[in-house]
């Protein structure tokens, strides 16, 4: 869950890129096989994936199992990867910073929970899709 207005948190593993605790992504690859938007999903390794949308685009994806992803985290990712459109977090006991999730829209690039990430496919503009919560937050913060 997101914790707005908390500290953030170390990450679970300090090891990048926060592999899977299960070694795997079988759920992640369940959820996109079976999501009416995707055409396609690639496995390219250490959790990034190539994914085909309906509407033409493809969307390099990476799978984090951070516990608490903040910023700094994203920069470390793209230094590590290079530029990714989306980054999802695959754990229910991880989360992110309301600070990560505004730099990454401000990057167009989306910061998710699974099934956060699901809701966004819909959208073109999927990396301004926010729950209910963090519209809320983030108008109050005045950054929308």
């Amino acid at each position: 869950m997101i914790s707005f207005g908390g500290l953030p948190m170390a990450a679970h593993s300090e090891t990048f890129p926060w592999t899977s605790h299960y070694g795997h992504y079988n759920y992640f690859e369940g959820q996109m096989g079976r999501h009416g938007k995707v055409v396609s999903l690639t496995r390219e390794g250490n959790g990034v994936y190539t994914l085909e949308r309906r509407q033409g685009d493809t969307l390099r994806v990476f799978i984090c199992e951070c516990y608490a992803f903040g910023i700094a985290e994203y920069i470390e990712t793209i230094e590590q990867l290079g530029e990714v459109n989306a980054v999802v977090i695959n754990s229910a006991w991880c989360g992110y910073s309301p600070d990560a999730k505004r730099h990454c829209r401000d990057s167009n690039v989306g910061l998710f929970k699974i099934g956060e990430f699901m809701g966004a496919l819909h959208r073109d503009d999927y990396w301004l899709h926010l729950t209910e919560m963090e519209e809320e937050y983030f108008q109050k913060q005045g950054w929308l």
